[in-house]
């Protein structure tokens, strides 16, 4: 199961959103505002590395699909599989360059 929650809106309670399982803080962009929550700015993103790495979680990017579904025939429509492959590392996330 994945929990997602907005990055803004858990600035202040990480530790107890993280020890509840929290594994997704959907999307943030240091180019674009949140048209989402507009009222609250993205948090910075060097800022949340550094906290999750001292909690021992690690900030990834992540595509539009999840890790453990990016690799399944039945749910990656064929006309998207060779877009996918591009952009996906070998562990489902986006690939690191």
């Amino acid at each position: 199961m994945n929990v997602q929650s907005a990055a803004e809106s858990g600035a202040d309670d990480y530790p107890t959103l993280l020890e509840a399982g929290l594994n997704d803080w959907g999307g943030i962009s240091p180019v674009t505002k949140d048209f989402i929550n507009p009222e609250a700015t993205w948090p910075q993103i060097t800022m949340l590395g550094k906290r999750y790495g001292r909690r021992r979680f690690s900030l990834r990017e992540r595509l539009a699909i999840y890790p453990e579904y990016a690799h399944r025939a039945d749910f990656v429509d064929e006309r998207l599989s060779k877009q996918l492959e591009r952009h996906r590392g070998a562990d489902g996330y986006a690939r690191v360059n």
